[in-house]
């Protein structure tokens, strides 16, 4: 992500039926810096960490620091008996059960980065699936009030209460996210079982 700038172009994950992936420019990079004393006020900014191989499939390729609620992406056949959907989002800090992931209240700071393509989209950090930056009304409070402007003067149409962005897959609610969790430990099954890397 550091090394992004915009109108770099980013591969999208098209799903796990998509013969290829396409790739989309990226519109704007948004970061937020976090140092120890702003961590220590509010510990429920410390990020997840996602050991390299964590979620199956030897992903993430390298530890992946994210924020609490950056959703990853799951995908199993678990996944699709609950919610007739292969892929889901799940926010990073439900995933906080599973062997190699867990709040790192141990780092002395940290970078957020936050890409915003034109649509909610799927892309790859550390090789495993991801969201982009989603554009709904809490999302949005969580960055600076700059940021908020700036992604308003680009997607203007954000500003109505009634618009409500598409997610790039399902977001299952809480309590079903934190079932699904339930289940892949259960079943000992990774999150990314089957997941093909080689259409990256």
């Amino acid at each position: 992500m550091e090394r992004l700038a915009t109108g770099d172009l980013v591969t999208l994950h098209q799903g796990p039926r998509a013969d290829t992936d396409m790739q989309a420019p990226v519109m704007r990079i948004f970061r937020r810096d976090l140092d120890k004393a702003a961590l220590r006020a509010n510990p429920k900014l410390y990020p997840v960490r996602i050991m390299a191989g964590a979620l199956g499939g030897g992903l993430p390729k390298r530890d992946l620091l994210v924020s609490p609620q950056h959703r990853m992406l799951v995908s199993s056949r678990i996944a699709e008996r609950m919610f007739g959907s292969a892929e889901v989002l799940i926010p990073a800090i439900k995933l906080t059960d599973c062997p190699g992931i867990f709040v790192d209240d141990t780092v002395a700071a940290v970078s957020y980065f936050h890409l915003l393509l034109e649509k909610h989209a799927v892309i790859f950090a550390e090789d495993a699936p991801t969201e982009t930056l989603y554009t709904g009304k809490e999302a949005l409070k969580t960055l600076s009030e700059d940021a908020r402007t700036e992604i308003l003067s680009i997607f203007p149409e954000l500003s109505d209460d009634r618009h409500v962005p598409s997610h790039a897959r399902a977001v299952p609610p809480n309590q079903r996210a934190k079932h699904l969790v339930k289940r892949h430990l259960k079943n000992a099954k990774p999150l990314l079982e089957g997941f093909d890397t080689a259409l990256k």
